[in-house]
């Protein structure tokens, strides 16, 4: 390994440092980091103290980019190695490297070797002469013989004719990936090779997506909510990448929407929210917040920070109370959100007759209640219950009342956890939550 003086160790920890070189030029929107001035040092310095609160000076990234020559190879310290991989959406160097590897692997596993035929054995000449008498070849042996070898070019220049180029798939890359609430994400679509034909979709993850073609390089996307959100580009239909954009908080928040009201958001500031012994917002809150209480509208309560839990080994637990009846709200929903690295997971409790609205996701495995049977996920909350959500080496199990009604494993690990999101149909109410890491011990700093 590297050791912090700046020694190097292994060869390849240069080659993780040029990769992320040029993942922090691409998403500075200067991809040749040989033609940058000055003034670019000094522009990305702020950028990254603004975006990672780490410092790193001018001079430091001249060195690290090779701007100024030293007798050495220039290697950072980890703190600065941190702040470049936070930069382009990693939480720490760690995980950086951690991708680069499983990439290497995924593309070694991709790639086509072309495979000789197997030489067979030699056969002892004296059995083939003792068991085959000789015996003088024919016209139409040397005619055969001949249309063998005619066959066998064909064949050769067909194994050594030349490979159509492989096109690399498209990539979506976040320029600015960690702010706050609200933000204004610039996204930069990489097309490797595409065709004027080629369309692109992207998911933003917050409900909303936009169609791109091979002309588009650039679109922002204005984000309204605090939370991690991973954004999916689609080519022709298929997802080919993933940028990932996370927006912290400050302790609990909440914000409410209207349904079939996609324009805006509305921020409900609330003193003392779950720590100050106030667990919900009131219906005249959130009408002098701009919400029409008359009809169907959303509270989120999202906490929204990097921690040290495993999203792959934890358990949720909350005890929450539905919206009571009221105009707008039919089918009383409550449903949870735990953020992590590279996945998430969601699951939704609504009164029994309404599970074709419910929705559940452990990382890679999700389920709908439009074409699945979800109705183990209806119960009616309005007098209060407890949910709880236990994942054991990415096994998930979702427990109502303390009654287990699904199990699930999963591939696609999350890693460490981001934040957690409590959603309401009306106003909710939650009592208490426990966040907690299972082999750790180590605790949610939202919990109440």
């Amino acid at each position: 390994m590297i050791t912090e003086n700046g020694q190097p160790g292994k060869a390849n920890a240069f080659a993780f440092l040029e990769v992320c070189c040029r993942r922090v030029s691409e998403t500075y929107g200067k991809p040749n980091s040989e033609t940058w001035t000055n003034s670019d040092y000094v522009t990305l310095s702020h950028i990254l103290f603004r975006q990672t609160h780490v410092r790193i000076s001018p001079n430091t990234l001249k060195r690290i980019f090779g701007k100024i020559k030293t007798d050495s190879r220039y290697y950072p310290q980890k703190a600065t190695r941190d702040a470049l991989a936070a930069y382009i959406g990693h939480p720490d160097w760690d995980h950086f490297v951690d991708v680069q590897d499983w990439e290497a692997r995924q593309t070694s596993r991709r790639s086509v070797a072309l495979i000789q035929p197997e030489t067979p054995p030699e056969p002892t000449s004296s059995r083939i002469q003792d068991a085959v008498p000789t015996r003088k070849p024919t016209r139409w042996s040397w005619i055969w013989l001949a249309g063998l070898g005619i066959l066998g070019s064909v064949l050769v220049l067909w194994l050594v004719r030349p490979q159509p180029a492989t096109t690399e798939p498209a990539r979506l890359i976040c320029r600015n990936p960690l702010g706050e609430n609200p933000h204004s994400a610039v996204f930069v679509l990489k097309q490797a090779g595409a065709t004027e034909s080629a369309t692109y979709t992207v998911l933003f993850g917050d409900g909303k997506r936009e169609t791109l073609n091979a002309s588009d390089s650039l679109h922002t996307h204005y984000y309204e909510r605090p939370g991690r959100y991973f954004a999916v580009l689609q080519q022709d239909g298929v997802n080919v990448d993933t940028a990932t954009i996370f927006l912290k908080t400050k302790g609990w928040t909440v914000t409410a929407n209207m349904m079939h009201d996609s324009s805006r958001v509305y921020p409900i500031e609330v003193d003392g929210l779950f720590t100050g012994g106030k667990r919900s917002v009131s219906a005249l809150q959130a009408a002098h917040a701009g919400i029409d209480t008359n009809r169907t509208f959303f509270m989120e309560f999202i906490n929204s920070h990097a921690t040290a839990i495993d999203g792959d080994n934890f358990e949720l637990t909350a005890y929450v109370k539905s919206s009571p009846d009221r105009a707008g709200v039919r089918c009383s929903q409550v449903g949870l959100t735990v953020w992590g690295e590279s996945s998430q997971h969601i699951f939704e409790v609504m009164k029994p007759g309404c599970a074709h609205w419910i929705n559940i996701q452990n990382s890679d495995i999700l389920k709908n209640g439009q074409r699945d049977d979800l109705s183990f996920l209806g119960a009616d909350l309005r007098s209060g219950g407890r949910l709880t959500l236990r994942v054991v080496g990415k096994e998930a199990v979702v427990f109502i009342d303390n009654r287990e009604v699904y199990k699930t494993r999963y591939t696609r690990p999350l890693r460490r956890i981001y934040g957690v999101k409590i959603r309401f149909a009306g106003i909710g109410t939650v009592n208490s939550l426990s966040l907690k890491d299972l082999k750790t011990g180590a605790v949610f700093d939202g919990n109440f």
